[in-house]
């Protein structure tokens, strides 16, 4: 068996891994997204199931049958640092939200003592 079948783009072979590859990297990806609770698992899982379809769709076009799954990998890879990244300023967001309620807080205590000083 030449085992070149497996790394070009000519072989027999690599059709069908391509076929079973694609879809079971997206099972993957799926399965571990969905097993997690954390707002950060599901916001990084979702951008690596996004990434991933969109990677293989953009690979597929472009670079042909290995090429959707080379884009799948990097779609995947960027989805998910994308997801953590927007989960990261959802967070800061939510933080200075809740700073600026807690300050709001504050000055109408102070103000209601002011008031009762008087």
């Amino acid at each position: 068996m030449n085992t070149s079948t497996f790394v070009t783009t000519q072989g027999p072979f690599v059709r069908p891994m391509v076929r079973l590859a694609l879809p079971a990297l997206v099972a993957i990806t799926v399965a571990v997204g969905g097993c997690t609770t954390s707002e950060t698992g599901q916001r990084v899982g979702t951008g690596a199931v996004g990434g991933a379809a969109l990677g293989a769709a953009t690979g597929a076009i472009f670079g042909g049958g290995s090429g959707a799954l080379v884009g799948a990998a990097v779609g995947t890879a960027v989805g998910a640092g994308t997801g953590y990244v927007v989960d990261q300023r959802a967070k800061r967001k939510e933080a200075e939200e809740e700073t600026q309620r807690l300050r709001h807080e504050q000055e109408l205590e102070r103000a209601r003592q002011q008031g009762q000083q008087n």
